[in-house]
């Protein structure tokens, strides 16, 4: 059985990703840190329809030490085939209002902690035969909010990191690719309002999460692609509007 970690699994399109992948026969990994009780119950269905997962906890402000969590996905359920880093904080702030605090904590989950899991990823010896690295970004990067100021930081260097990544791991028969998510799931708005904004698409329609769901499956599976990012917004992105992040 080929293993996955998937980073914000306890809830929002990490869970649904967790979920799809053990779908798909994946022992899974189901990294979490103030989601612990949504996290339990992705691993109780998973292992309810007969499949393997293990809760990991870990708080991924600690960026450059989240090595660890790959060392315990791999101990708990073998050699990781796939990486999914969906985890994001959603935190705000403006230039003007920038902290050192907020810099660090939304800069370390949104990017440093993905990058230090990438690395600990192709550090496995040996490392499975078609292994992939999805990471999750954001439509709306196309026009971003400067009240989220360092979450759109944090976005901007992963989507190059994934580049740059997908280039240093093509010898370790790595692939490393994104998936950019237009609005799936509300944050703050009210039920009317995100409604509203999911219907005001070219296509006329919003995004579940299987949209996203399919479109990392996609990645994982498609042998020939690499350094791509597959944006899956129903056009949002083509609107001129965002200041919402995705997912």
């Amino acid at each position: 059985m080929s293993a996955a970690l998937v980073t914000g699994a306890g809830r929002r399109l990490g869970r649904a990703i967790a979920l799809g992948l053990a779908a798909d026969g994946y022992a899974v990994g189901v990294h979490h840190h103030v989601s612990a009780a949504g996290a339990a119950e992705v691993v109780a269905e998973i292992e309810a329809g007969g499949g393997r997962a293990v809760a990991l906890p870990y708080d991924l402000t600690d960026a450059t030490g989240c090595g660890v969590l790959v060392e315990r996905a791999v101990a708990a359920l073998g050699p990781l085939s796939v990486l999914v880093n969906s985890a994001s904080d959603f935190g705000k702030d403006s230039l003007g209002g920038l902290t050192a605090e907020s810099w660090r904590r939304l800069v370390d989950v949104n990017l440093t902690a993905p990058v230090f899991l990438m690395q600990a990823f192709a550090a496995q010896e040996p490392v499975p035969d078609g292994a992939a690295i999805v990471n999750l970004l954001d439509t709306q990067t196309t026009s971003p909010s400067p009240i989220r100021f360092s979450y759109f930081t944090g976005k901007f260097g992963l989507e190059g990191a994934t580049r740059l990544a997908a280039v240093d791991l093509a010898a370790e028969g790595i692939r490393v690719n994104a998936v950019a998510p237009g609005l799936v799931l509300p944050s703050e708005q009210s039920p009317r309002t995100f409604a509203a904004r999911q219907q005001l698409t070219p296509l006329g329609e919003g995004l579940g999460t299987d949209d996203v769901v399919d479109a990392v499956r996609y990645l994982i599976g498609a042998k020939q692609v690499t350094g791509q990012v597959l944006v899956v917004d129903a056009g949002q992105r083509l609107m001129g509007f965002g200041n919402t992040p995705a997912g």
